[in-house]
């Protein structure tokens, strides 16, 4: 029995050192970011305006996270900002400290409520033009996003 039980640890430590030998050749595959995005979008502003408004949907399956600031080489400075109700008049203002992202939630920046506001755009923006913005999380670290910019006056005329 000795023999046989010899035999047999032999026979699995063999194919346990097979097994470890072709795990290490495999690379294991890469987590998926806990910060998702979709929806990325500019609203194209008038011709002359200093400010256009920026849009997405950020979905976290991490832990609690933050987005802390956003930056755009088009743009002289991109600040982080939500809408809220002073008595009868709807006011815009800036989030210094972020915006939370609590675990396992969806948090939309849409019209109306929490949005991007890219200042100083350093040429006129077109429909369709794709711009690139830099969002910053507190434990995520950097996400590169590419935002479209769309004309939602034309589309709503086209109706």
């Amino acid at each position: 029995m000795t023999r046989v039980s010899g035999l047999a640890l032999a026979a699995v430590l063999a194919g346990a050192g097979t097994v470890w030998m072709a795990g290490a050749a495999v690379a294991a595959p890469a987590a998926a970011p806990p910060i998702a995005h979709d929806a990325a979008w500019i609203r194209l502003p008038p011709p002359a305006a200093q400010v256009a408004a920026g849009y997405i949907q950020l979905h976290n399956a991490g832990a609690d996270d933050r987005l802390l600031a956003a930056s755009s080489k088009g743009f002289a400075q991109v600040q982080i900002h939500a809408m809220r109700m002073d008595g009868e008049v709807m006011r815009m203002h800036a989030l210094p400290d972020g915006l939370p992202l609590p675990s396992g939630t969806s948090v939309a920046l849409q019209p109306g409520g929490y949005h991007l506001m890219l200042m100083t755009p350093k040429r006129p923006l077109q429909d369709g033009q794709v711009v690139q913005v830099r969002l910053q999380f507190e434990r995520a670290g950097t996400l590169p996003v590419e935002f479209v910019v769309r004309d939602v006056a034309a589309a709503a005329g086209a109706r």
